[in-house]
């Protein structure tokens, strides 16, 4: 038996049942890093190399740690030995999550299921490049043949959103591809970066910035721009929970001391930046958009790589605690001012699971829903997602979970949506034969596709994406 087969992770009766109920719904992916260009003008890969090796720092950490030269990682060996060195590392990669990545995808896009070591490396080479050719594996053909409904890319403050334009006025393509406001460059400012993000703004709004209330008017004008084009979410990452309670007067002051050259200390930029967040959080308030906040990763560890390759490229890990009283001031501000909008925290260290959930809980009400976010980065592993669903359930209510997002820049990744639903199956069908829960049929599939779909659907707002039934 092949490793990707019909009962792929489902050991019990009732997880196999529980799984036909959701593996052919659609896919709502409200966060992820694909190229909307890429999407518009649908040619196809010219290599397994440039489609899978590409942009995948998941991969690139791994074949690091078996030894590999950079120059087959991120460098400019031949494409060819770039994917011999990761396929002959794949096998060796047993329980990490790229082993099951890696295999799904073969299966699901190549029709692909024997174990790569028992292929001839050139063969197999040409093989998937033959099939990347063919009219079903240009990326919108993917994403039709993944059942994507609605993809939500990252996108800077300052882009013209062009190619969502042109996306949404074809009708030819019925996957809904909006942009997300992703503004953590304008955020997090200090004395190196603050003269081109106001530059980038000045630019894309049409408005000279001489102070902080300049400036702000300046985002909320592309928030505005983002809203027209069809965006319903705002997405920042930090390494920490940022600081709140800076009056005008003084965030006014800061703004100025940074835009004159001077430094701020670590507090002070904190500080900048949670004035900075709360008055965006106004807009999206506005707009009825869903804020969504990645916390915790330290970026970029590596100095000497960074300097040679830049950022995403797999020197990042895992970062310290958040700070609970911190996040729930954060929160419990916004819900003072009346910004608070729906919310979604993804914190980077599964040990904050709980901490988010419970400080999620107490801002959460009929008319505001803020939750704990699906497993990230590190934790996006198959113990990872059973233990944060575990711990979403145990401090809150699953049956509300938003559900899976692919966070990646690989239009092959959206095989992780099946390994999520296929886990999600078996911890409750497991759960179900252990007589933990109730073998009510139409009851828990109708969790499941709230989990796995319709939380999406009604949190997001797409006017004219349905639920599945």
């Amino acid at each position: 038996m092949t490793l990707i087969n019909e009962n792929f992770l489902l050991t019990t009766t009732k997880a196999k049942e529980l799984y036909q109920s959701v593996k052919d719904i659609p896919i709502y992916d409200f966060h992820c890093h694909l190229s909307p260009k890429e999407i518009y003008e649908d040619k196809n890969f010219d290599t397994i190399t440039d489609l899978w090796l590409g942009h995948d720092h998941y991969k690139w950490r791994l074949m690091r740690a078996y030894g590999i030269d950079e120059k087959l990682i991120t460098g400019d060996g031949d494409k060819f030995e770039k994917f011999k060195a990761f396929i002959e590392m794949l096998p060796k990669a047993i329980m990490n999550p790229m082993y099951h990545w890696c295999y799904l995808e073969l299966a699901r896009y190549f029709n692909h299921f024997e174990g790569v070591q028992y292929s001839d490396a050139k063969e197999l080479y040409q093989k998937l490049n033959d099939k990347l050719q063919q009219p079903d594996m240009s990326p919108r053909n993917i994403l039709r043949k993944s059942n994507v409904q609605v993809v939500c890319t990252t996108d800077d403050p300052c882009d013209d959103l062009h190619y969502h334009q042109q996306l949404a006025e074809d009708a030819s393509f019925a996957t809904e591809v909006r942009p997300t406001f992703r503004p953590d460059f304008y955020i997090s400012l200090n004395k190196e970066s603050i003269q081109t993000a106001i530059q980038k703004l000045e630019k894309a709004a049409g408005a000279e910035i001489n102070d902080l209330s300049d400036y702000i008017k300046a985002l909320e004008n592309r928030v505005d721009y983002f809203n027209k084009h069809g965006a319903k979410s705002a997405d920042q990452s930090f390494s920490e929970v940022i600081l709140t309670g800076l009056s005008e007067e003084d965030a006014a002051a800061l703004f100025t001391d940074l835009n004159n050259g001077k430094t701020l200390s670590h507090q002070k930029t904190q500080e900048l930046a949670g004035y900075l967040l709360t008055q965006l959080a106004k807009s999206y308030k506005k707009y009825d958009w869903v804020m969504q906040l990645h916390l915790g990763p330290l970026r970029n560890n590596n100095t000497s790589q960074f300097e040679k390759i830049g950022t995403d490229s797999g020197f990042d890990s895992l970062g310290n605690l958040l700070d609970a009283a911190a996040l729930n001031r954060f929160l419990d501000q916004l819900n003072q001012y009346g910004y608070l909008t729906n919310t979604i925290i993804y914190p980077h260290n599964a040990h904050d699971h709980q901490m988010v959930q419970s400080a999620a809980g107490n801002f959460t009400s009929k008319d505001v829903q803020v939750q704990l976010g699906a497993a990230w980065w590190y934790n996006d592993t198959k113990d990872g997602m059973t233990q944060h669903l575990i711990d979403y359930a145990n401090i809150g209510l699953l049956s509300q979970f938003a559900g899976m997002l692919t966070d990646s820049r690989s239009l092959l990744s959206y095989s992780r949506h099946e390994y999520f639903r296929r886990i999600l199956c078996q911890l409750i069908g497991s759960l179900v034969e252990q007589g933990e829960i109730e073998d009510d049929p139409a009851l828990l599939e109708g969790i499941l596709k709230d989990i796995c779909f319709n939380n999406a659907v009604r949190l997001f707002k797409i006017e004219n994406i349905k639920e599945a039934h």
